[in-house]
């Protein structure tokens, strides 16, 4: 940890120059223009003091800031060598996030750029060479009098070497014995990396005008199409160069014969061409973040290409979700046929293996699998009303639903399953329709259910869930009635391919429901352990937990476009 602090000090000698920060104010250049056109990995953090601050002052900061973690690692009884290495590293990061200096160099913008790493060999040397593939870049604030004071303070224990390279200076410092930091202010932006190759490639971008990250055309489209004034943070992936490297790598660590497999186990990304992904914070009380996911139709595997690229369409089942739901998940992109094929594609097995695996199968199900494939429709998911912890064991009240495309053949397939399970179906009748359950000797709570209804077939831990999902399509009080709902419905009633909703504060209520419930099982075995659980649960666990209720509801959408997919998050909070 002191070398870290020393290395963020040692960047706040950037003017080692306080020339550098005297001269006239340059025309501001975008980081991206000092990286390679091909980096793989680009990671914006803008403000990030501001969003420190921010993080300190909110619900679960202020949480997190209870939490006292020596004392608990003293009622636990921990080495005291330890809880002074904790107590030394929190101090250590604590007074380097609170610092002048570290809002003077990261305050404003930062950047953590990846890339494409040279490896010839998997030796120290190599992996050494491939962490040189980092960049770090940031906009200094430009206190000349910071600089100046931090010079004289800090320089005279350090021993630097400089070099002039297309006329900007270039200084090395070695953090660690095996390890040399090479930085720059170029264009007032500080560039740091690890590897001297490294920085002169990003120098030489502005030397020679040679095609930077900016002029990239995957990064142009994510770009302009996620940034905005109220962004937080960007990145940007490069999947098809990202995709390529890590083939390259595995070459160097799979044997020939065998790198077929893993070319085969990274076939979903093969089409890929970049991912972008953009936070926003305006100040209200919704925060959003969207994913785009660029892709080559031509180039994606068939067997993929349809999951990836399913037609968004209404959704069917938001009218018999109850509005008291803690979580609800819906996708259209079921395509039976794709995910077996997927399966066997990723298993390896032969044409005979997987026609006996197929035969053996067909014969437990009862059903042949063409006569599944064409039993179901593309629509399914699940929903979670509660979790009740206040019996012998925790039972979550559950109901799955999947679309039918031919009820007939969906019925014979959950016949079957009963009958092979040696259990008797109960038949019950509601509001016309048929509820098939089974009677188990731990309650009402648990008696697994199915119905056919609205054109899907419902499975439930219990049958009267089932009857509140009839209910819910009858009287109209839906999810979509709900406010909590409402508040984060930007988009998920449209046409789309999947979307979740998650009454968030309240889940975790019920997850520290579980958490006690578990204590109270360790209490039956270990009466000692359960002391010591009692502590991290009422010192940790739960301040912690309280701390994320601060995230009250999420809500989040995903569709196709033409050639991209787009995934759209909202968040409900409480600062």
């Amino acid at each position: 940890m002191k070398k870290v602090i020393i290395f963020i000090v040692v960047l706040g000698l950037v003017a080692i120059g306080t020339s550098y920060l005297l001269k006239p104010a340059h025309k501001e250049v975008k980081p991206a223009k000092l990286l390679p056109a091909d980096t793989l990995l680009m990671v914006e953090l803008v403000n990030l003091e501001k969003s420190i601050d921010g993080f300190k002052s909110g619900k679960l900061g202020q949480k997190l800031k209870e939490i006292d973690l020596t004392g608990v690692m003293q009622n636990l009884e921990v080495p005291i060598k330890a809880i002074e290495e904790y107590e030394k590293t929190k101090s250590a990061v604590l007074s380097t996030l609170d610092s002048m200096l570290f809002k003077e160099l990261f305050g404003q913008e930062t950047v953590l750029a990846v890339l494409p790493p040279k490896i010839d060999h998997l030796t120290p040397e190599g992996l050494k060479k491939a962490l040189g593939s980092l960049v770090l870049i940031s906009r200094p604030k430009s206190s000349a009098e910071l600089v100046e004071f931090v010079s004289r303070i800090f320089t005279k224990n350090l021993k630097f070497q400089t070099e002039v390279y297309a006329g900007y200076e270039i200084k090395s410092f070695e953090l660690d014995s095996d390890i040399t930091v090479h930085y720059s202010l170029a264009d007032g932006l500080l560039v740091v990396t690890l590897d001297r190759q490294a920085i002169i490639t990003c120098l030489d971008l502005r030397k020679n005008q040679q095609p930077s990250l900016d002029q990239n055309e995957y990064y142009q489209n994510l770009r302009s199409k996620l940034a905005s004034s109220g962004t937080k943070t960007f990145v940007y992936n490069n999947t098809k160069k990202m995709y390529e490297s890590i083939l390259n790598i595995s070459r160097l660590i799979i044997k020939e014969e065998k790198f077929s497999d893993m070319e085969r186990s990274l076939a979903a990304f093969k089409g890929l061409k970049a991912i972008g992904y953009a936070s926003y914070d305006d100040g209200s009380d919704l925060l959003q973040s969207k994913t785009l996911v660029m892709i080559d139709k031509k180039g994606l595997e068939p067997v993929y290409a349809k999951a990836y690229f399913t037609k968004p369409g209404k959704n069917k089942t938001l009218q018999i979700v109850p509005d008291n739901t803690l979580f609800y998940y819906w996708a259209n992109n079921l395509h039976l046929k794709s995910l077996w094929d997927i399966y066997f594609e990723n298993q390896y097995l032969n044409d005979e293996k997987k026609e006996s695996m197929k035969t053996s199968l067909e014969k437990e199900i009862g059903v042949s699998f063409d006569e599944v494939f064409q039993a179901f429709g593309n629509q399914f998911g699940l929903i979670l009303t509660d979790i009740n912890t206040g019996g012998l064991f925790p039972i979550p009240k559950l109901t799955f639903f999947v679309e039918t495309a031919n009820q007939d053949t969906t019925a014979k397939l959950m016949d079957s399953v009963t009958q092979k399970s040696g259990m008797v179906l109960q038949k019950e009748e509601f509001n016309d329709i048929k509820i098939n359950y089974i009677m188990l000797p731990f309650g009402n709570d648990v008696q697994p259910a199915y119905a056919f209804f609205n054109g899907f077939c419902i499975v439930s831990i219990n049958h009267q869930l089932i009857k509140d999902i009839i209910s819910t399509y009858k009287n109209g009080d839906n999810i979509t009635t709900d406010r909590d709902f409402l508040a984060v419905n930007k988009g998920l009633t449209d046409k789309n391919n999947n979307i979740m909703f998650v009454k968030f504060d309240q889940l975790i209520d019920k997850i520290k429901e579980l958490v006690i419930f578990g204590r109270n099982m360790i209490v039956l075995k270990d009466q000692g352990e359960a002391e010591k659980a009692a502590v991290v649960i009422s010192g940790v666990i739960n301040p912690a937990l309280d701390g994320l209720k601060m995230y009250r509801t999420i809500g989040s959408r995903t569709f196709t476009k033409e050639d991209e997919i787009e995934a759209d998050i909202y968040y409900k909070i409480d600062r």
